[in-house]
């Protein structure tokens, strides 16, 4: 349970064995797909319907800058927006400066999800599927 906080540990999991929820799927650590984009420039395009056009040309230049680095980073992926921890914001930004796209980082993010947060192990940058390349 080295997830859980020491003292929540006993309630939880008599709640985890009366609900049947098991304490893996709660730290399981999962793999995402997504477009990486500082939050200043996703909260502008978070109420649209597909951000995805945005994400696809938003450039690296724009999500490097101090004010962009300063409001973090986030994933945009299955029409979720999940924001990355402190680990996470400075790898994005290895990942940025690192690319030789100048738009559109489509990542892979490996770490554990709690809320609409990632705790962020790493990030890499990979090929976009062909359904998003047009």
């Amino acid at each position: 349970m080295n997830c859980i906080k020491s003292n929540f540990q006993a309630p939880l999991l008599a709640l985890l064995l009366a609900t049947g929820t098991s304490l893996a799927s709660l730290c399981a650590e999962s793999t995402w797909r997504g477009y990486i984009t500082d939050k200043q420039c996703a909260d502008s395009v978070r109420e649209d319907s597909n951000p995805k056009d945005y994400l696809k040309h938003h450039t690296k230049d724009c999500a490097l800058m101090p004010n962009c680095r300063a409001k973090g980073y986030v994933l945009y992926t299955d029409h979720q927006w999940l924001a990355l921890d402190k680990r996470g914001n400075e790898q994005a930004i290895g990942v940025l400066k690192a690319s030789k796209n100048n738009s559109g980082l489509y990542a892979e993010v490996t770490g554990t999800k709690k809320g609409n947060a990632l705790a962020v192990r790493t990030i890499k940058e990979i090929a976009k599927p062909p359904t998003e390349q047009r």
